[in-house]
């Protein structure tokens, strides 16, 4: 089973909003949507990251999203004095098929030589979206994203193994 809090879903839903309304409001003259793209890969890339149930990716990714929804909990506990809501749901709520995991290490790896080659202001884009992205990917990568790619990969690399 795996447990989504409202804290969990605050980190990243804030950092939304704050990214979202820096750039509205402060590229009034010129908003350039293409300043976005890093931000978006990323949390595109870790949305659907976050779907692995095990290996070596899926257990970090797990306790680094665990980490950061205890720090949204706390908070929103301590800041605002929220009682926390937790939300039990079992793993298949974003599980990604072996050919969506193939075009979600595709992402991840696009989205690490993009912060690798990037110059300061992407490479804060792309930080920022990588705990946005994981942190709401239980919640909206379940119905967009970890569909998208499962879809996809079936029937692009699946045929090949059918």
């Amino acid at each position: 089973m795996q447990t989504v809090t409202l804290g969990m879903f605050a980190v990243g839903f804030l950092i939304l909003v704050a990214r979202i309304a820096w750039f509205w409001f402060k590229s009034k003259s010129s908003r350039n949507w293409n300043l976005l793209v890093p931000f978006a890969l990323s949390v595109a890339s870790f949305a659907a990251a976050g779907a692995c149930v095990g290996g070596l990716l899926g257990t970090v990714l797990s306790w680094v999203r665990g980490k950061l929804g205890l720090a949204g909990d706390w908070v929103l506990e301590k800041g605002t004095g929220a009682t926390p809501v937790k939300a039990t749901h079992s793993a298949e709520f974003g599980t990604l098929n072996a050919y969506g995991a193939v075009l979600m290490l595709a992402l991840v790896i696009v989205s690490v030589i993009v912060w690798k080659t990037a110059k300061r202001k992407p490479k804060k884009e792309i930080s920022w979206g990588a705990p946005c992205g994981l942190t709401l990917g239980p919640f909206l990568g379940a119905v967009t994203i970890i569909p998208l790619l499962n879809s996809l990969g079936t029937e692009t690399i699946g045929k090949f193994f059918q």
